[in-house]
């Protein structure tokens, strides 16, 4: 009997990740969002702080996207960010538009490229490399 998705689907190639440390009603920037407040923590595999969303048909607690989140984005495959951070596909996908800063997902992917072997970037988003 075989699990789906395969365990190997959720595999980190750049993790690990940790949460910012941060209490309930602090200001954390969030880089699609603009600066929110953290109005709690996500209950998914990797506990995140998390703000109210209620845009569309998602109404409730989002991750932040920020830090280490914003660094998975760039490096893991979107079923591994989909399943650590409990978001769907279209909240992965705006997340890439918003940091990339297209809205042609065709130059998403080129501009996120980019922009990991930024030295600003990851100076920024990269805690290795400061």
């Amino acid at each position: 009997m075989t699990t789906y998705p395969p365990v190997a689907e959720f595999k980190f190639w750049a993790g690990p990740y940790e949460a910012p440390k941060v209490r309930v009603g602090t200001t954390l920037h969030d880089e699609w969002l603009g600066d929110v407040r953290v109005d709690g923590f996500t209950e998914t595999p990797i506990p995140w702080p998390g703000t109210t969303l209620n845009k569309g048909r998602h109404k409730g607690l989002i991750p932040i996207f920020c830090d280490g989140l914003v660094r998975a984005v760039c490096e893991e495959e979107q079923l591994a960010v989909r399943h650590y951070w409990g978001v769907t596909q279209y909240i992965v996908d705006e997340w890439k538009k918003a940091l990339a800063g297209e809205t042609d997902s065709r130059r998403v992917f080129t501009v996120l490229a980019l922009k990991r072997r930024d030295p600003q970037f990851r100076k920024k988003f990269y805690p290795s490399d400061r």
